[in-house]
């Protein structure tokens, strides 16, 4: 929750700013799905007056949190909608992840993407992924060709080459630096884990340490409503970094949000709130994290410029743009990197429309909002996107897949690594 924000009763004076910046709204025009609408209704809630109507509502906004950063009174609805969502299942008797589902189980094209995908279906159906992943409902949908299941994950192959315990203990007690991978860097894409790795021995001499117990970061379950889920998750990942006190690096944008925000989900437990607060203290952004890096040591790491520049597209996650503020520094580590030209959309950062479960619950809505953005793109001379984000990079991944113009999205970690190679 951004400093000072509230959802006070009356606190919202209609004036509709929200509505120029929802990507919702913007695509379908409908009062209803603004956070002023969402604001309206949620005298009804409290008063009881709630439908399984309710849910479709509410499950329309993506999180993105551009309605807090316009709102002149500082009212958050991104939490009101959590904690509606959350509430769902006391008041209409649905609750929010059920309803996601029905609606993927019915839509045509989701349907017929798993049909042909059927090593996709055995991974999320079969177990492959742990069922605390957020990954498990937000690949479903996603073509073939869209992505490659490695044999293993990268936290079990490091697993089953573990050296001696003694040796494994000295090691960790030398390296300095902690890495919390996510989901898609641990599951599904493993390289971007790999290609953070090399970058942090190129930059610091060391190796991150990466603790074997941790586990999804807790957003999509928050998302979902499904806070004491987040909440245990939270408890695992927090014990899972206690064993040092290294700063803990993490290559997914949505998660360093989600890990820095832990404290919130124990404002009524105030030793685990305390111990939150000492872990969000810890917490790296890659971005951020590598530009101070490079800017000390640039002339002795990067390659030298070849020739004609590259021409790049950095893609702005909401949860650092709208809710962090962190746009500069990406910018500013790619700017470092000789010949690649840094190029901006015509009409500035949008969102992508995955949302995490905004994608599986209204996949037509989130292409909808994701074609504003393509639109953009295609005015631009380049076929490269970057970003840090798990959630943008896959959504990314679907449309230029679909698209099929040649363009790539790629984790800016395996971007940098390989002109270092």
């Amino acid at each position: 929750m951004k400093n000072g924000a509230k959802n006070d009763e009356g606190s919202c004076v209609k004036c509709g700013t929200c509505n120029t910046v929802c990507p919702v709204y913007l695509v379908t025009g409908n009062e209803i799905h603004t956070p002023r609408g969402k604001q309206h209704l949620k005298s009804g809630i409290e008063k009881g007056e709630v439908s399984s109507h309710y849910a479709d509502i509410f499950s329309k906004c993506l999180l993105c949190g551009a309605c807090l950063e316009a709102c002149p009174r500082n009212l958050d609805t991104p939490q009101l909608i959590i904690t509606v969502r959350s509430q769902l299942p006391g008041l209409s008797g649905l609750s929010f992840l059920k309803y996601v589902s029905r609606k993927a189980l019915v839509h045509p094209s989701l349907l017929s993407g798993l049909t042909r995908i059927g090593t996709a279906a055995n991974l999320l159906l079969g177990g492959w992924l742990p069922q605390d992943s957020g990954l498990r409902l937000r690949l479903q949908g996603f073509e073939q060709e869209a992505f490659k299941l490695p044999a293993r994950g990268y936290i079990e192959k490091l697993k089953a080459e573990l050296p001696e315990d003694k040796e494994r203990q000295e090691s960790e007690a030398n390296s300095g630096m902690s890495f919390f991978t996510g989901c898609l860097a641990n599951h599904l894409q493993p390289e971007i884990a790999e290609s953070t790795q090399l970058l942090v021995a190129k930059t610091t001499g060391c190796k991150a340490d990466v603790p074997l117990e941790q586990t999804c970061c807790g957003m999509a379950a928050l998302a979902a409503g499904r806070i004491d889920e987040a909440r245990d998750l939270a408890r695992k990942n927090i014990m899972a970094f206690e064993a040092n006190d290294f700063p803990i690096l993490t290559s997914c944008s949505s998660c360093y949000f989600q890990l820095k925000s832990y404290h919130e989900l124990f404002d009524d437990d105030p030793e685990w709130r305390e111990r939150a607060v000492r872990f969000a203290e810890r917490l790296q952004e890659f971005s951020t994290f590598f530009l101070e890096k490079f800017s000390e040591k640039n002339e002795t790491l990067l390659p030298a410029d070849t020739g004609p520049g590259k021409k790049v597209l950095y893609h702005d996650p909401c949860h650092l743009r709208f809710k962090l503020h962190i746009t500069r520094a990406p910018r500013e580590l790619i700017n470092l990197l000789p010949g690649i030209e840094l190029q901006e959309l015509p009409d500035g950062p949008r969102c992508c429309g995955q949302g995490g479960l905004f994608q599986l619950a209204h996949p037509d809505l989130a292409r909808q909002v994701q074609d504003m953005l393509m639109a953009d793109y295609a005015k631009l001379s380049t076929q490269t996107v970057l970003t840090a984000c798990s959630g943008c990079l896959l959504q990314w991944q679907l449309g230029l897949a679909a698209e099929d113009n040649g363009g790539k999205a790629e984790h800016l970690a395996i971007f940098i690594a390989r002109l270092l190679q």
